[in-house]
């Protein structure tokens, strides 16, 4: 495949990112990579929780809303979310379109857009996400898998 056939085949939420993680098509290549990774099953292997990533919009337009079950190195379910996930979630993280984009494209880390205000924890304990730095940077690796 050509450099500009790779980019014209992108979606276009995610400029210079091949996953959109809340769109079902994105999500399902998200949880296969995240399942194929070694990486993510060493850096997960301790690892139960349940997210809901959140993506904040400015405007009063429908947030769009990934629910994303990991445990012991897999992904056992990552779909949309639906109305009463949060209540069942671990943890929440809420950010804009262009943040979810520089952390998935590696620009940022979560503990920088974190502390910048870019990534919000809605629910949990950020303290409890501490330990899982590693399988979250494994979990936006898998979502970058492809790009050019």
């Amino acid at each position: 495949m050509t450099a500009t056939a790779a980019c014209a085949s992108r979606p276009a939420y995610f400029p210079g990112v091949s996953t959109d993680l809340f769109t079902p098509a994105g999500i399902a290549r998200w949880m296969d990579r995240l399942n194929a990774s070694p990486r993510f099953a060493e850096a997960a292997a301790t690892w139960t929780g349940r997210l809901v990533l959140v993506e904040d919009t400015d405007t009063s337009a429908v947030q769009r809303r990934t629910w994303v079950h990991v445990a012991q190195g897999r992904c056992l379910e990552a779909r949309q979310a639906n109305s009463t996930d949060d209540s069942h979630a671990d943890f929440v993280l809420a950010a804009s379109r262009a943040a979810w984009d520089d952390l998935v494209s590696a620009r940022t880390t979560p503990a920088a857009a974190a502390m910048l205000g870019r990534l919000k924890l809605v629910k949990g304990n950020a303290l409890a996400l501490i330990p899982h730095a590693g399988a979250a940077a494994e979990m936006l690796a898998a979502a970058a898998q492809g790009a050019v």
